[in-house]
C-alpha cells in the first residue's frame, strides 16, 4: 500500500460478529474513523480462520459470544496461528471472569458493547502496544493476561 508525503497507512481492522446488523454497524463506525479501514469481516471465528491470512489484518475485533468456537477459544487459536495480530474482545458481559479468561488467552484488550464511542480509542490502544479495557470495567481488579 502506497501513501502520498505526509499521509499515514491505514491501520487493518477485521470484524468477527455473528450478528449482521451489529457487523454492519461496527464497518460503518470503524471506516467513519480516521487511519482505520475494514480488511474483512466474518460472522464465525472458523470463517474468520480461513479469511485472515489473506486479510493482513492489524487487529481482530472479536464478539465474545460465537457460535460453534466462542471468542475466548478463537483468541487462542489466533494468537497461535498469527501471534503479531492484535485481538481487541468484544462483550455485553461485564463479569471479572470473562475479562480474566479473554486476556489469559491473549487478548490486548477488552471492550464492552454499547460502548461504541470508545471502539477508537480501544483500537489505538491495542495497536500501539497496550492493554485496553473499557471504562465500564474499571474498578475492577484483574489478574494480569
Amino acid at each position: 500500500m502506497s501513501t502520498l508525503p505526509g499521509r499515514s497507512v491505514s491501520k487493518r481492522i477485521y470484524v468477527v460478529e455473528d450478528h449482521p446488523r451489529m457487523r454492519e454497524l461496527l464497518r460503518e463506525w470503524i471506516e467513519a474513523l480516521p487511519g482505520l479501514s475494514i480488511c474483512g469481516t466474518a460472522e464465525s471465528a472458523e470463517a474468520a480462520l480461513d479469511e485472515l491470512p489473506a486479510a493482513q489484518a492489524d487487529v481482530v475485533l472479536i464478539d465474545m459470544s460465537l457460535p460453534a468456537m466462542g471468542g475466548i477459544e478463537f483468541v487462542a487459536a489466533l494468537r497461535e496461528r498469527h501471534p503479531h495480530v492484535r485481538c481487541l474482545i468484544l462483550s455485553g458481559h461485564n463479569e471479572t471472569r470473562y475479562v480474566e479468561r479473554a486476556l489469559a488467552a491473549g487478548a490486548q484488550g477488552y471492550l464492552l458493547k454499547g460502548e461504541p464511542a470508545e471502539i477508537e480509542e480501544a483500537i489505538a490502544t491495542v495497536l500501539a502496544g497496550g492493554r485496553y479495557l473499557s471504562a465500564g470495567l474499571h474498578g475492577q481488579h484483574f489478574s494480569p493476561g
